[in-house]
């Protein structure tokens, strides 16, 4: 089996823009020695996290423009729509590079010695505009762990990301996760809070290793939805985005289309890309009644990049105008953020 050679292959495939199908890939596949459909997927992942880290570091870009490229290389990917008994019994879905790099480039600090984890990193796909040498990853799937091994990590790790090392706790600047989901054999509580749902809990536990001024991006299954008074409707879901209000400045949760912006990684389903900004010095509140900002699903690539809205962290300045939805985002948090000095 000649791995390096099957990824330099798809690489230069997609470099090109090259469009395959499914049955393609794994013809390619199968010329290399690789016929365990497990396998392709993974290799064929981890040849579209190098292209995307590539393009995320090349300095001669804009913050935009890597971004632009990072959609044209999402858009010419094949459907990653293997799925096989270990992907199912694991409930693995990467983050398309799109919003990987937003998600990433949002957390990225100012700071040069900064640190970040990805806690249940896949392939590596959500730290693509990180630099290798400041970040941690932790994986549990033998696959995707030998695939961030070859990348050279800070540290690269295999724990349970319910618990994370006592040393891990408030020790990163930013961090990012796309947690996968299932019930929790019995309720995990988080102070007052009791947590039913696998994601949710393991996105809190790798908020706790932030550091109270570090940032979080969160991907999270399904929309938000609300009962007739304007409040998120009662369940493990209101339950979670309280806990999240009260101990975290939220920023925004924005629903994405799953059809439109996560098909090519396999699954068309809803998500929530959520970003926090810090830890909030006094614990309180709750989350929002409904709001049109919330409500709003984001349906293509650029609406994303204006909803998220990010100036280059490795700059200085910044000539491009808030969009509109961003200021309104804006607003909801200085009006809580006022809110809470006031009491």
């Amino acid at each position: 089996m000649n791995k390096t050679g099957y990824i330099s292959r798809i690489r230069k495939e997609l470099q090109d823009g090259r469009k395959h199908s499914k049955t393609t890939i794994e013809r390619i596949a199968k010329g290399y020695g690789i016929t365990n459909k497990n396998l392709v997927k993974e290799y064929t992942e981890l040849a579209i996290v190098l292209n995307a880290r590539e393009v995320a570091h090349n300095h001669s870009l804009s913050t935009y423009e890597k971004y632009l490229d990072i959609v044209a290389l999402y858009q010419s990917q094949v459907n990653l729509s293997m799925r096989t008994s270990m992907s199912v019994l694991m409930q693995q879905y990467s983050t398309p590079a799109p919003i990987s790099f937003l998600a990433s480039t949002y957390v990225r600090s100012t700071k040069e010695e900064a640190l970040y984890l990805e806690p249940s990193a896949g392939n590596g796909l959500l730290t693509v505009a990180l630099p290798y040498q400041q970040t941690h990853v932790n994986e549990l799937d033998d696959v995707r762990l030998s695939n961030l091994k070859e990348q050279p990590f800070a540290k690269v790790s295999s724990w349970d990301a319910l618990k994370p090392p006592a040393a891990y706790d408030k020790a990163f600047d930013g961090v990012v996760t796309n947690p996968p989901f299932g019930n929790l054999a019995e309720p995990m509580p988080f102070g007052n809070f009791k947590i039913k749902r696998l994601e949710h809990a393991m996105a809190l536990k790798a908020l706790r290793c932030m550091k109270d001024d570090g940032k979080a991006a969160i991907i999270i299954g399904g929309h938000t939805s609300w009962d007739k008074h304007g409040r998120v409707s009662a369940g493990q879901n209101r339950i979670f985005l309280n806990y999240l209000y009260h101990f975290y400045h939220v920023e925004d949760i924005i629903p994405i289309n799953g059809k439109k912006l996560y098909s090519r990684q396999g699954t068309s389903f809803n998500t929530r890309l959520i970003l926090i900004d810090g830890a909030k010095a006094v614990p309180q509140g709750a989350a929002p009644l409904k709001n049109m900002l919330h409500s709003t699903m984001v349906n293509s690539h650029e609406a994303l990049w204006d909803r998220v809205w990010l100036e280059d962290p490795t700059s200085n300045t910044n000539n491009k105008q808030l969009s509109l939805v961003k200021l309104r985002a804006k607003a909801i948090l200085l009006k809580q953020k006022q809110h809470e000095v006031r009491n």
